[in-house]
């Protein structure tokens, strides 16, 4: 091939080059005109739901077009939003006790849950009923006709004058009206008979609880088993007890309202019985206790149904004095912006408008505005 073809055949290439490059780009200005992707770029960098700066550096303005009909809204009401403490807390008996060991033979046991009163059996021992006696003093002795005096004696009488066997006041001296009591319990509690009913008592023929009725927690023992304790037991009385955070039981005190909500919804308006600080040694690992709060019922019997289980508790917050009524909006409208600021979005028509607001109390997952123009009862704001 000579010099001059060539160079005639790269002039042909330059103008075919020349004009696929014209096509293309008339091409991409017809696909611009039809699709306008500029206004995807505003798209991208236009105001957002949650009113932070975008990408261009604005904040979210009012008036924005939208389909309000895929928003979620809920209406902004007035009244007085008092703050409160929510907490979960459980319906339970006092901490459990061990009974003493039997003396003799378990024969019988008794059933977890039961509710035993004062001479009532327990177990029994050898054959013969072991009843409940209470007293916050152990009996340690064998106590008859010509014993020492002493507060076990006292004790003793008590029991036996609330069953009807001991007629005179208790005291601490044993005596012939004690010994007779004795004989009488004998014979009609524990079905003594003949050389068995001697007027003498002895201390392994009770089982003994600081208080009475008690309600049987746990059986320990086996029948056949000497020596061993039956079980354990709690009182028949059961309170509320509630985990506090430190601040809380900084702040909460016995005596501070309270409502109780049962698991059937009903609620029981009551007080505080005592607020616990905590940081008791636990005896495990340096562990201490958490602060606390206790709710007692003077009236077992709105309670007394539900048995152990889970409750939630409201207290008031004594310390706020605000009773004046403002706007409320749901918590979940509120936008946070830049700078601590705060808005919500408001339906307009088919438009939402930004208004800057300010907030107050929050409480049961609502908001207090102590400021919002523009804003009024009735207005629909959206929920995220």
């Amino acid at each position: 091939m000579t010099r001059t073809e060539t160079r005639r055949i790269g002039k042909v290439r330059r103008i075919i080059a020349t004009i696929a490059a014209c096509v293309t780009v008339a091409g991409l200005i017809a696909v611009c005109a039809i699709t306008r992707p500029w206004t995807l770029i505003a798209d991208m960098t236009g105001p957002d739901r949650t009113g932070k700066a975008t990408a261009t550096g604005t904040h979210a303005s009012s008036g924005i077009a939208v389909d309000v009909s895929t928003l979620r809204t809920q209406p902004v009401t007035t009244g007085v939003l008092n703050a409160e403490t929510r907490l979960g807390g459980t319906l339970q008996y006092d901490e459990p006790s061990e009974f003493q060991p039997a003396t003799g033979t378990i024969t019988q046991l008794p059933t977890p849950g039961a509710e035993i009163a004062t001479g009532q059996q327990v177990y029994e021992m050898d054959g013969v009923t072991v009843p409940l006696f209470h007293g916050t003093r152990p009996f340690w002795r064998t106590l008859q006709v010509d014993v020492p005096d002493g507060p076990d004696v006292t004790q003793l009488e008590t029991n036996l004058q609330e069953l009807g066997y001991f007629k005179a006041a208790p005291n601490t001296h044993f005596d012939w009206r004690t010994r007779e009591a004795i004989r009488q319990w004998q014979t009609r509690t524990l079905g003594l008979t003949g050389d068995q009913v001697t007027g003498v008592f002895e201390p392994g023929s009770v089982a003994l609880a600081a208080t009475a009725p008690i309600r049987i927690n746990t059986v320990t023992a086996k029948l056949g088993e000497t020596n061993v304790s039956p079980g354990t037991y709690t009182g028949v009385a059961l309170h509320v007890e509630a985990t506090l955070s430190a601040t809380q039981a900084a702040t909460f005190k016995a005596g501070d309202t309270v409502q109780v909500i049962l698991p059937n919804n009903t609620t029981i308006d009551t007080t505080l019985a005592a607020v616990d600080q905590g940081g008791q040694s636990t005896g495990k690992d340096g562990q201490v206790t958490s602060p606390s709060a206790r709710i007692d019922f003077p009236d077992q019997t709105q309670v007394a149904s539900f048995g152990a289980t889970s409750v939630q508790l409201v207290i008031p917050n004594t310390t706020n004095t605000n009773t004046a009524e403002t706007l409320i909006v749901p918590v979940t409208a509120i936008i946070a912006s830049a700078g601590s600021t705060y808005a919500v979005d408001v339906v307009r028509g088919q438009r939402l408008e930004r208004i800057p607001v300010e907030l107050g109390l929050v409480a049961n997952a609502q908001v207090q505005l102590t400021r919002a123009d523009g804003l009024k009862a009735g207005d629909k704001v959206v929920v995220s």
